[in-house]
């Protein structure tokens, strides 16, 4: 889905390019639950659930301007597959298996978010993580290994998107994102 497709506020959104790889390394075709943890704009369980209808999805998010814009996209998708939860991970997460589960944000709650993930998904479950700062790559790699995870995988994305100056173009850079995924 292209980012100007999504409703927007001052809430920071998972770019469609990041997008598209994060959800792919979740691999969600075969999948029936899937978990959106820092949900933030919802982007990315808002795509989740329009390309996947039966895909039953749960977001959780802690602030109040990204619970407002996730509430609007859903109705703007008409979508009836995401339960939005207006909380902090993972007390506030319901107690059930998910297949997979992206974290967006984590609150500074990371080492209590991998604990939850590892109790609540299924051998072949996949877990996807996004980060901006090396050290909390670093920190989730050695998380996810402790936990038992396995094909951990970590790649970053730059992209630069083509816009006009003058009478000619240049590429502007957006903040490189660093992808980790995993299986249990």
């Amino acid at each position: 889905m292209r980012d100007d497709e999504f409703l927007r506020n001052k809430v920071p959104m998972t770019k469609s390019e990041v997008r598209a790889i994060s959800i792919d390394k979740l691999d969600l075709a075969n999948k029936a639950t899937f978990l959106d943890i820092g949900a933030g704009t919802g982007s990315v369980s808002i795509q989740a659930a329009h390309d996947y209808p039966n895909l039953a999805v749960t977001a959780i998010e802690m602030n109040p301007d990204g619970i407002a814009i996730i509430k609007e996209n859903i109705a703007k998708f008409e979508l009836t597959n995401v339960e939005l939860i207006d909380g902090l991970a993972p007390t506030d997460i319901p107690d059930r298996c998910y297949d997979a589960i992206f974290v967006g944000g984590s609150g500074a709650h990371l080492a209590e978010i991998i604990d939850f993930a590892s109790d609540h998904l299924p051998a072949g479950g996949t877990i996807g993580l996004n980060f901006i700062l090396f050290e909390n790559a670093m920190q989730v790699e050695k998380l996810l290994e402790q936990a038992g995870f396995k094909e951990i995988e970590m790649v970053e994305v730059g992209v630069l998107r083509w816009h006009q100056l003058g009478k000619g173009h240049f590429f502007k850079p957006n903040n490189p994102t660093i992808i980790v995924s995993a299986t249990k």
